[in-house]
Order: C-alpha cells, then structure tokens, then sequence
C-alpha cells in the first residue's frame, strides 16, 4: 500500500477507533460534569473535552464516506472542513 492508497477496510477500522476514543471522552466528560464544583472551574477544560469528541466523530464519517472529499464538504465543524480542504490542495 502506498502512501496516498488507504483501504477501506483500514480506513473503517480507524473511524471505529475514533469512535471508541470518543466514548471514552463523552463517558470522562459525564464523571467530570457530576461534580457541580469541578464544573464551575473547569468549563474551558470541558468544553474542549467535547470538542475533541465532535472532531472525532467528523474524522469517523469522513472516513467512512465513499467520497471522503464530499465529506469533507459537509463537515460541520467549519474549522476542521478549512484545515482538510486546504489539505486536498
């Protein structure tokens, strides 16, 4: 396999690794949101955690996608869908 050639069984198996990870995120950011104190300091932090989540679960279906460019086009996440167009140049 080349570089620029991904199988779609290999890019399947990584959109569900992403999707496992992002679980995890989403079940540590449930634990994290149950202490009200922890909450109140650490919105920011929080935050991020389920940016992160979002983030994966775009990279899973763009994976997943038989036209990862189009995909890519109707990713929600404006940042990510600029930072992989300007990586399709």
């Amino acid at each position: 396999m080349t570089r620029s050639t991904m199988t779609m069984k290999l890019r399947l198996q990584i959109a569900d690794e992403l999707d496992c990870a992002r679980q995890e995120i989403e079940r540590l950011g449930e634990v994290l949101c149950s202490d009200p104190a922890l909450v109140a300091g650490h919105m920011n932090s929080l935050q991020a955690l389920d940016m992160i989540g979002q983030q994966q679960l775009a990279l899973a279906s763009i994976l997943r996608a038989e036209d990862p460019t189009g995909a890519i086009a109707h990713t929600p996440l404006e940042q990510l869908r600029e930072r992989l167009e300007q990586a399709l140049d």
